[in-house]
Order: C-alpha cells, then sequence, then structure tokens
C-alpha cells in the first residue's frame, strides 16, 4: 500500500459543455435581490455553436490543481462500471493521479452533466448524479487515509452524504488537515445542523449564496452580511473560512483577521470549475506554508485562469505559473 500525501474526496463526473447564440438570459430584478435565468424557444430546435466534452466533478477538478501544485494525489469517488467512468479513470492517470479508490459500482450509471452556457460565460447545470450518491463507508480504505496529511472534500449528496460527519471526525482524530467546499445538501440542513463536523474543518469554502443558506442570515445591503456570516461559522468552530462571490472576489476570516481579495482580472468564457479551481489552489498554497492573505491570491489566480476557457480542468495553473501570477498581482497592487 502507497502512501500519499492529499487525498480529494467527492464526485466524478463526465462533462458536455454546450454553447449557442440561441442561449439567452432573462433577468428579473426585485427590491430584495435579481434573479437571472438563461432560456430557450419552447419547442425550436437550437443551433450549438461549440461543443466540448470533459471529465468533472469535485474530487476530480479539486485533485488537478493540488498535482499540479505539487501534492502527490489519490481520488476517492465512485463511477458506474461504463465507459464514461472508464475515461474518468483513464484522464486521472494521464494526469499522474492515483484513481486505485475510486469505486465501479456495477449497478450504477456515470454521473454526467450538460452545461448550457450563454454569450457571458455564465451556465446552468443539468446534473445527473448517478453513482455519484452511493458510495458508501464500507467501500473507503481508511487504513489508507490514515497515510494522508491533506484531505479535501467537496459536494456529498444522496447516501453519501452522511460520509462528511465521519470524514471530519476521522481528519480530527488522525490529526489531518480537512478543507471542506460542501454543497447544497450540506447548506439545506443548515449550520446548527452541521456544527458537528464543521468544527472539525481547518479551511471551509462557500460561495455568498450558498453561506445565507447555511447560516440563515437574511440579505441585506453592504458588507455587513459577509462579516455577520463568516463571523458565525468561525465561532462554530472552522479554523478558516472564506466566502467567494464570483468577480467581486472574496471575503475570509482566521483568527486573527478579516480578509478581502478582489477577483482577478480575466476574460469569462465559462464559469464551472471556478470555485474547486479557487478553493484547492488556496488550499495547496496554506498546505505549503503560505500566509493566509496571499493564499486567498493563489485561489484568485487560478480561478481566473480555469474561467479563461471552457472546462473546469484546461486553465488550471502549475504552483510556479501561479506564484508568478501572485507576484505580479501583488507587484501591480503596491505603492508608485
Amino acid at each position: 500500500m502507497s502512501t500519499c500525501e492529499a487525498i480529494t474526496i467527492g464526485s466524478a463526473t463526465q462533462d458536455v459543455f454546450i454553447r449557442s447564440k440561441g442561449i439567452n438570459i432573462v433577468r428579473i430584478e426585485s427590491c430584495a435581490d435579481e434573479k437571472a435565468y438563461l432560456t430557450v424557444p419552447y419547442g425550436a430546435k437550437i443551433d450549438v455553436d461549440e461543443m466540448f466534452i470533459s471529465t468533472g466533478g469535485g474530487a476530480t477538478n479539486t485533485a488537478f490543481t493540488l498535482n499540479r501544485f505539487g501534492l502527490s494525489v489519490v481520488v476517492v469517488a465512485k463511477v458506474g462500471q461504463d465507459r464514461s467512468g472508464d475515461i474518468i479513470r483513464e484522464r486521472l492517470r494521464e494526469e499522474g493521479l492515483d484513481d486505485s479508490m475510486v469505486v465501479a459500482d456495477p449497478d450504477q450509471r456515470t454521473g454526467y452533466s450538460a452545461i448550457l452556457m450563454g454569450s457571458g460565460g455564465d451556465r446552468t447545470v443539468l446534473v445527473y448524479r448517478g453513482a455519484t450518491l452511493h458510495l458508501r463507508e464500507s467501500e473507503i480504505d481508511w487504513d489508507r487515509l490514515k497515510s494522508a496529511r491533506l484531505i479535501f472534500v467537496g459536494s456529498l449528496s444522496g447516501e453519501t452524504a452522511v460520509l462528511y460527519p465521519r470524514i471530519a471526525e476521522f481528519c480530527a482524530e488522525h490529526g489531518i488537515f480537512l478543507a471542506a467546499n460542501p454543497g447544497s445538501t450540506q447548506f439545506k440542513q443548515g449550520l446548527a445542523a452541521c456544527q458537528g463536523f464543521v468544527c472539525h474543518i481547518d479551511l471551509l469554502f462557500m460561495n455568498k449564496e450558498e453561506a445565507y443558506t447555511f447560516t440563515g442570515v437574511k440579505p441585506k445591503r453592504g458588507p455587513h452580511d459577509e462579516h455577520e456570516m463568516l463571523r458565525m461559522l468561525r465561532e462554530a468552530g472552522a479554523k478558516r473560512v472564506v466566502i467567494t462571490e464570483g468577480a467581486k472576489g472574496c471575503q475570509a476570516i482566521d483568527e486573527a483577521a478579516y480578509y478581502s481579495v478582489p477577483a482577478c482580472k480575466a476574460k469569462v468564457v465559462s464559469t464551472l470549475g471556478a470555485g474547486d479551481a479557487f478553493a484547492s489552489a488556496c488550499t495547496a498554497a496554506v498546505y505549503k506554508g503560505e500566509p493566509f492573505a496571499r493564499a486567498l491570491r493563489y485561489g484568485a489566480v487560478n480561478a481566473a485562469a480555469v474561467v479563461s476557457s471552457i472546462g473546469a480542468k484546461r486553465g488550471i495553473l502549475t504552483w510556479d505559473e501561479a506564484t508568478a501570477a501572485v507576484t505580479a498581482c501583488e507587484d501591480s497592487s503596491k505603492p508608485r
């Protein structure tokens, strides 16, 4: 049994990206907020301008960044015994990742996503979760997990969701650094129901809308919301918390201070994978000893690189590329 430095746990899917001029964006604004919808004419046949197929899912996306940042990585996920599952495992091996803990389920199909993209890079994702819903505790090699120094766990849904507290407690018991980017199942449960595992998280990521759902804070105007949600999550026990807000950047907190880091300028082609790119790059930077404020910039530059092309993996930076980009950002912000 080989040891590993990092393990990612979550979903593994095959993704198809669809771009069409026939997909329109409709925005509806109220006094409280604004919602946007991708729309197509009902019953119409819409020409597709561009289509791209790749692998996706939180476990594989984050593994790619951790690997390119210099960590040895094992992926824990569940796929079907089908061609899509084979392609995912082949792509992991091509990248130099360990797929030995990817479980192939003979009774479930591999998860699949169809990503519909408008002209501005925003997207709507149609998700068939398939086998990702059915990873069981008995299918994980817990002795192998003990060898890891870092575990990154993403969204866990269906019967797999019960693993969240088990993984968090396992990391606390064995002194393993735990980074987490939970999903809709955890957010709908709410902070009070999830505090038992939040208290074991070393680095917690979510976007602003997810934070509203998770904490129960009612949206208002101004920065007070972010500070209140960060404070609540920190008081729940998470050591470091990051709330991202797309093109507006991120807000974060640790034991020392609040932080605000702007997003890096980028020509946005597709926003899918930006969250995974940010969270995994920031996690790797913290793990490698960078100060938290600078680690947030690693997240920002990696996310900017990913949104500049279609697919959640195409633009992922190496550690050296990210370091150069962070240094350039810091130099540009120094007083002249």
